[in-house]
């Protein structure tokens, strides 16, 4: 039997090749941009909790229900200076924050915290939790509001972490991506 396997890195990435095809796509297919919102949103979440995660799964989850944080948590957490690597006096001490292993934290200028609540919020809730009706969503501005959202992105995975099911050559895959999405972006807003 045959098996499509994934981790939290395979899957991140796999966002982040959908969000660069999508872009690609959208030229000529512009609801294709919702497919791109969702694709970014889902790489950067993805990458967030990589990070938070670490070696540990409860550094990413709540509650008895071991319910995954949300887009909003995980990017608070990746924006706590706190969470630099510290050796924990006690095990109580021990938390997300001396377990993830970071080596930087993520700082965001306003208009980059702005794309991520609009990124986030505005646009792919409402996908998601779709209610029927008409709804048009203006295009103007889409791209850089991603280009943020890249460029977070690429922050992110430069934070540097213990995440151990990365394969030999992700860092460049990503990064790649990344720059190719960038690029994209960038023809897309002088069109």
């Amino acid at each position: 039997m045959e098996y499509a396997r994934f981790t939290e890195g395979s899957n991140s990435i796999d966002y982040l090749e959908k969000a660069v095809s999508f872009i690609k796509s959208a030229e000529n297919k512009p609801e294709d941009w919702k497919w791109v919102i969702l694709a970014v949103q889902g790489a950067l979440y993805g990458f967030m909790i990589c990070n938070l995660k670490g070696t540990a799964p409860d550094n990413v989850s709540k509650g008895k229900s071991q319910d995954l944080i949300s887009f909003d948590e995980a990017l608070r957490r990746c924006q706590d200076p706190k969470q630099q690597p510290q050796k924990p006096k006690t095990a109580q001490d021990a938390d997300w924050r001396s377990l993830g292993g970071f080596s930087t934290f993520l700082e965001l200028s306003e208009d980059q915290k702005h794309a991520l609540r609009r990124l986030h919020s505005e646009f792919r809730n409402q996908f998601v939790h779709y209610r029927p009706a008409s709804w048009s969503i203006q295009l103007d501005g889409m791209s850089e509001m991603l280009m943020h959202a890249f460029d977070t992105l690429s922050a992110v995975v430069k934070m540097g972490c213990f995440y151990s099911h990365f394969e030999s050559g992700d860092n460049d895959r990503i990064a790649a991506l990344v720059a190719e999405g960038k690029a994209l972006l960038r023809k897309a807003q002088e069109n």
